[in-house]
C-alpha cells in the first residue's frame, strides 16, 4: 500500500499538502523531530476545522510512528496535530 511520509519540526509540518488513494486503506510515516513535544496526524473532513474522521496516536518526539489508516472516500480532508491546531495541511484523497 501507499505510505505518505510527514514531518514535524519546529512545531510545524514539513508539507502542506498530501494525496492518498480513494478507497483503500494508506499509512503515514510521521516522524516527531521534536524533542519532548508531543505531536500527532489527525484527519478531518473538508479542512483542518471539521469533523475529525481518524486521529492517530499522540507521542513525544525524536521518534517515528507509521499509522494506520483506514479507506477514505475520495474528496478533500484537512490534517492537523491536535497538540498545536495552527498545524495544519491538506489532504487530497482521489
Amino acid at each position: 500500500g501507499m505510505v505518505l511520509e510527514l514531518t514535524a519540526s519546529g512545531i510545524a509540518f514539513d508539507k502542506a499538502d498530501l494525496t492518498a488513494p480513494a478507497g483503500v486503506p494508506f499509512q503515514i510515516k510521521f516522524t516527531n523531530n521534536d524533542a519532548g513535544i508531543p505531536h500527532d496526524v489527525a484527519i478531518h473532513k473538508d479542512s483542518p476545522a471539521g469533523d475529525v474522521v481518524w486521529q492517530g496516536e499522540i507521542f513525544s518526539g525524536t521518534d517515528t510512528r507509521t499509522y494506520d489508516v483506514p479507506a477514505l472516500p475520495a474528496g478533500t480532508y484537512g490534517f492537523s496535530c491536535t497538540v498545536h491546531p495552527n498545524m495544519t495541511g491538506t489532504l487530497t484523497v482521489k
